[in-house]
């Protein structure tokens, strides 16, 4: 072979190695609430690439659908979510268009270390109606040097419903101490946060802007001015309903935009930090938990009629980002346990074979909402579980050791 023509197949062999890849997660799933079947929840297993050291960057397409029948005419809250480490950390947020197909680009490449081998995904529309939406997401993995490949994600405050300004449910939102990981080289603040609800005092929580504070060790460092003011700008639009009207922290028919707070110079890696996030004070006079509200009078109505007025309330995922030098302690990163489970489906009687001797392994189960239903300590071969009292539907399977981990997905049908 001449000189040339070797060059030319290893230019080419260098460009499909170094080829950016996409995995397809949901396939136009269709999500919706009626007719007998409530899919507003979504939850699959897929397999992404293994080693992510060559790519630079993780961009999440997110594409809505109309289904036969139209979509819904309502925005919606909507939300993407990863399982890792035994909990579900949301990855992105969204609000669903008045009635109309739309897509988005997300960059999560911050959760690389859930993005790898085997991956539990969720997906989530607050739709109460049929035909709803047909869900599709593909994720981007773009080939390159990555900045930071060990990244660690701690979830801190994850409510989807913090009730606002009523002295009868006090908001609970305690201050969390985390230690700093000593190889921390950069740590953030993951503020996503949406208000909801109308027809309130100051028309809280959607259409009311609030400014909330992000406290360091006892300190105030930063403050948020929850309000997204381009609302009529959206590139989905135009739509039906309200959508040009600006709200707080989200549009319809948008992705959720993050706030991200750089606390590396207020923090110490390898000791604890604690964490705070304070909600400006705030009283909803027309709420019927106010014994001093009188309909017609303090406001048009006291009473929630779900409908223009609702309960105020926020939506909020707080997550800690450290970007490591090294991986010490990072259970995301360790091998994958050698096990097999069947039959899967299932009736709810299983077996979990465990190849490796000497190993043992404690198994977790859980189901689509996160809430811990089993656990128990496996012993090498096989080990027979009867799950056949629980509710048909999808539960996910965690599996750890000392030095590995390992997460499954079990239906039962």
């Amino acid at each position: 072979m001449k000189l040339f023509q070797i060059l030319f197949v290893l230019i080419i062999f260098s460009s499909i190695c170094k080829a950016d890849t996409t995995i397809t997660a949901f396939n136009n799933v269709h999500q919706k609430f009626g007719g007998g079947l409530d899919t507003r929840t979504v939850v699959d297993t897929f397999l992404f690439p293994t080693n992510l050291d060559s790519s630079s960057a993780i961009k999440m397409h997110l594409t809505l659908n109309c289904p036969a029948g139209g979509c819904d005419p309502w925005d919606r809250f909507a939300k993407i979510q990863a399982f890792h480490n035994n909990e579900w950390f949301e990855i992105g947020r969204y609000m669903t268009p008045y009635k109309k197909s739309c897509g988005w680009i997300l960059d999560v490449s911050d959760y690389r270390s859930m993005l790898s081998d085997t991956v539990i995904l969720k997906s989530f529309i607050d739709t109460w109606v049929n035909p709803g939406w047909l869900v599709h997401i593909d994720f981007e993995f773009i080939s390159g040097t990555p900045a930071n490949k060990i990244i660690k994600v701690e979830n801190l405050w994850v409510s989807d419903n913090v009730v606002y300004g009523d002295n009868s449910q006090p908001i609970t939102l305690p201050a969390i101490t985390k230690t700093i990981d000593a190889s921390a080289t950069l740590v953030k603040l993951r503020m996503v946060n949406t208000g909801h609800g109308q027809g309130n005092t100051d028309n809280a929580a959607e259409f009311s802007q609030k400014t909330h504070n992000i406290l360091v060790n006892g300190s105030t460092a930063f403050s948020q001015l929850l309000w997204r003011s381009n609302c009529g700008s959206n590139p989905c639009s135009p739509q039906s309903g309200t959508w040009q009207y600006n709200r707080a922290g989200w549009c319809p028919g948008a992705d959720v935009i993050p706030n991200n707070y750089d606390i590396t110079s207020k923090i110490t890696p390898g000791q604890p930090a604690t964490l705070g996030y304070q909600l400006q004070n705030y009283t909803n006079q027309c709420s019927p938990n106010n014994p001093s509200c009188v309909t017609g009078s303090t406001c048009t109505d006291c009473k929630y009629n779900y409908n223009g007025h609702t309960e105020p309330h926020y939506k909020i995922s707080a997550q800690l980002i450290s970007y490591l030098s090294n991986a010490t302690g990072i259970s995301g990163l360790q091998k994958e346990i050698a096990l097999s489970i069947f039959p899967n489906p299932t009736n709810g009687l299983f077996t979990v074979n465990l190849s490796e001797k000497n190993l043992l392994v404690t198994l977790a189960i859980f189901n689509v909402i996160g809430k811990r239903i089993w656990l128990e300590d496996l012993l090498p071969g096989n080990n027979y579980i009867d799950l056949s009292t629980l509710p048909k539907g999808i539960y996910i399977l965690s599996f750890n050791s000392e030095n590995s981990n390992s997460i499954k997905k079990l239906v039962i049908e």
